[in-house]
């Protein structure tokens, strides 16, 4: 998804607690709080993005992000909201049928952790509901999402389908083709995109094509980055038609030595040309953005072609080691940033 994983915390707290007593804008004010804390804390490179965009705007940013970083979270395994959802369960049952007879398998899911994981997510879109109904919220998250769904027109669907795309991710993944690829990343990525997009402000209808775009671009590029630790999770993102045209398979990822394969650098000179061909498309978007938003996604796309950069001089090498940026590096872009406030 579109997040930086960081670090996790599962035991984060979901509700306000015993603070009844409290106005409804101190609430408010605690449940924005809280989501800067998760986005600090889960993405040290998007949160100094979101500084430099207007206090409305950056609290608006923080609660989507904070609704995004828990839905990860729950996929993952690094959190799960504390509380009775046990009415939750039937239903659970009921969508894992579903979602086993569309993959044509059966086992391998039915531990307890992995119900647990897919009532949490059916417990966020029940919330996405009653945000939509206009109903009080008790937990930090959807209290500060609530009022930014007010402030700005955010659609709802955007990130139930989010949802719906990471909990893809609570199965084998397997993707044949790019196109198939490309839509995961739409799904757990474009979507949020197309909803930041409202809170940054636009004139120009064609900012939600570039913005889906720029979630494909992020998320092309998280599929590299994070390749070691998706293996460790069984999770495979690469397409195998793609890796058949090169003679490989996701069997080959197993072997120490393909990162030195020519095949395999090939393979990668393949992907990134594809990046590459997003990355293009999304910059349009930055110049249709209000000016006072602008910074923020231009330093996140800096970040993001940098370590596409990164890949490229390794010559494809993003198994060895996590590709990441250096202190210098990421000082350059900073600096980078502020003499060049905007894309005026």
């Amino acid at each position: 998804m579109l997040v930086d994983r960081g670090e996790s915390h599962m035991t984060s707290s979901f509700l306000l607690g015993e603070n009844g007593g409290d106005s409804s804008s101190e609430r408010l004010e605690q449940a924005y709080s809280h989501c800067e804390s998760i986005a600090r804390a889960a993405s040290s490179s998007f949160f100094r993005s979101f500084r430099h965009l207007p206090e409305p705007k950056r609290k608006a940013v923080n609660a989507l992000y904070a609704f995004c970083r828990r839905v990860d979270d729950i996929v993952d395994g690094d959190w799960l909201p504390t509380g009775d959802f046990a009415y939750l369960d039937a239903a659970t049952e009921e969508r894992l049928t579903f979602l086993l007879e569309q993959r044509e398998t059966n086992s391998a899911y039915g531990s307890e952790e992995h119900h647990l994981r897919l009532r949490a997510l059916m417990l966020f879109r029940e919330r996405l509901d009653s945000v939509q109904n206009g109903e009080e919220m008790s937990e930090h998250v959807f209290i500060a999402l609530a009022d930014t769904v007010q402030r700005y027109p955010i659609e709802l669907d955007h990130l139930r389908e989010l949802i719906n795309g990471m909990e893809d991710d609570l199965f084998d993944t397997n993707y044949a083709r790019f196109e198939d690829l490309r839509h995961y990343c739409y799904r757990v990525a474009s979507t949020v995109g197309l909803c930041l997009i409202e809170i940054y402000g636009y004139t120009d209808s064609n900012a939600r094509r570039h913005a889906v775009e720029m979630g494909l671009f992020l998320q092309l590029v998280n599929v590299l980055r994070d390749i070691q630790e998706d293996l460790e999770r069984n999770r495979i993102y690469l397409p195998t038609e793609e890796l058949a045209k090169f003679g490989l398979s996701h069997k080959d990822l197993a072997d120490p030595t393909l990162a030195t394969r020519p095949a395999w650098q090939n393979f990668m000179r393949h992907y990134i040309d594809h990046v590459v061909a997003n990355r293009n498309n999304a910059l349009g978007l930055l110049p249709l953005l209000d000016k006072d938003a602008r910074r923020s996604p231009r330093l996140m796309c800096m970040a993001y072609n940098a370590i596409l950069k990164e890949a490229v001089r390794r010559n494809g090498d993003v198994l060895s080691r996590r590709l990441t940026l250096n202190f210098y590096r990421k000082m350059q872009m900073a600096i980078s940033t502020l003499i060049t406030p905007g894309l005026d």
